[in-house]
């Protein structure tokens, strides 16, 4: 394979882009080998290939398989929350921990986000629970007990702690019993970003009994609005919504939103 020749000025855009991401593609790899081999370089050239080297030397950037940039940060304008505390009463068994294809289940869906955008959260009461079996690049937020509480008020609190933290513009928000979650069909969904009304705090599918709050986008602007809803004593995902614009996203298949909660479920996987 020829290895690509760099314009003048492309060292420096690429230093650019990939401190941006966090990483470095294929291309971008063979881009800097053609410079170092190449007998023109200014010293200004050679001070952005040292910064370069340093910074995956000293972990700050990370080197992709991605021959292309198809996941940097600005194509990809969301994070992901997965929401790892549910008792799982009705399975009898902790949920994320079910083994699907030979993996835990919170492991497969966090797995999948990760094919979508490079920051993904766990939200959970117990993350030494799920610590060893999170793929490497996701980051735990402890579910903490509201003040005066002396138990967990379930998945919108919890999402609300974790909204705490993230930094982009939307949240792809899933739980974690999504067996047959798949990262094209997320990569679909992501297009109608830029569609969204600018009033709708959420892009979420819709179905007769009301929205799907567990498997769709956020607006991270929602989190004032949401405290409020929380702090007035509100613990509906539906009712909080209904108060507030919310977007329709089109699902061509419903599988996709299949929840494993009970035994029987998982029979039919």
């Amino acid at each position: 394979m020829q290895s690509p020749i760099l314009l003048p000025g492309a060292l420096s855009e690429l230093f650019a882009q990939a401190t941006s991401s966090g990483y470095m593609t294929k291309a971008d790899r063979y881009g800097l080998m053609a410079a170092i081999l190449g007998e023109d370089l200014t010293t200004e050239d050679k001070c952005v290939i040292d910064r370069l080297l340093r910074a995956v030397r000293r972990g700050r950037l990370h080197l992709a398989d991605e021959l292309s940039a198809v996941l940097t940060d600005s194509q990809v304008p969301f994070s992901a929350m997965i929401l790892a505390g549910g008792k799982s009463s009705r399975m009898g068994q902790d949920k994320a921990l079910i083994p699907i294809q030979g993996r835990p289940l919170l492991r497969q869906v966090c797995t999948i986000a990760l094919k979508c955008t490079r920051e993904v959260f766990v939200v959970t009461p117990w993350p030494e629970r799920y610590r060893e079996i999170l793929p490497k690049n996701c980051h735990l937020i402890q579910e903490m007990l509201l003040l005066g509480e002396a138990r967990s008020h379930g998945p919108l609190v919890a999402f609300a702690q974790g909204l705490t933290q993230v930094k982009r513009d939307w949240v792809l928000l899933l739980a974690c019993d999504l067996p047959q979650l798949q990262a094209d069909v997320l990569q679909g969904w992501v297009t109608h970003l830029t569609n969204t009304p600018k009033d709708a705090i959420a892009l979420l599918p819709r179905s007769p009994k009301g929205w799907e709050p567990l498997c769709g986008f956020y607006r991270r602007r929602c989190l004032p609005q949401l405290i409020e809803y929380i702090n007035q004593g509100g613990r509906s995902f539906q009712k909080w919504l209904a108060q507030h614009p919310v977007q329709e996203l089109p699902v061509r298949d419903r599988h996709v939103l299949f929840n494993c909660n009970t035994p029987e479920d998982f029979k039919i996987l």
